[in-house]
């Protein structure tokens, strides 16, 4: 008897043991994955943080290397234009010339590097696949949809 008792109270025991210990370290786990999802949350804005300030700071110096570009293109421009003989001053040899302006507005016809004859000549591209007369040619807007 005494050993049937035993054993009912070491097995009643180990049960609730087990359960205490099972449902405490859950507590702790939860604790845990908070603590793990809070150090992953300021890692994630810290993260944007850094790539925000890093394409903050390309932006400011591109806008400033392109003031800097625009600035050494004015600088040529004018020393070209000045610093060229005066018979060939308003000539079209006169390297001043080669310089297009770089202001905000839309470039004009003087502007143009590009010569308006040879884009006269410029035509766009032809089908010439081989085809039956019925057939759409691959350069149609409509070839190969069905």
């Amino acid at each position: 008897m005494t050993w049937l008792l035993a054993i009912v109270c070491l097995g009643l025991g180990t049960g609730i043991g087990y359960f205490i210990a099972r449902r405490h370290p859950a507590e702790e786990r939860i604790k845990e994955l908070e603590a793990h999802l809070t150090a992953l949350q300021a890692k994630y804005d810290h993260y944007q943080h850094k790539v925000t300030a890093h394409f903050s700071s390309t932006a400011q110096l591109m806008n400033s290397l392109t003031q800097h570009y625009r600035q050494v293109h004015d600088h040529l421009r004018q020393g070209a234009d000045q610093l060229c003989m005066d018979t060939r001053k308003h000539s079209k040899e006169n390297p001043g010339r080669a310089f297009t302006t770089l202001g905000h507005g839309p470039m004009t016809s003087a502007d143009s590097p590009v010569d308006p004859v040879y884009l006269a000549s410029v035509a766009p591209p032809r089908d010439y696949a081989d085809k039956l007369p019925t057939d759409k040619g691959t350069l149609d807007d409509d070839y190969g949809l069905k």
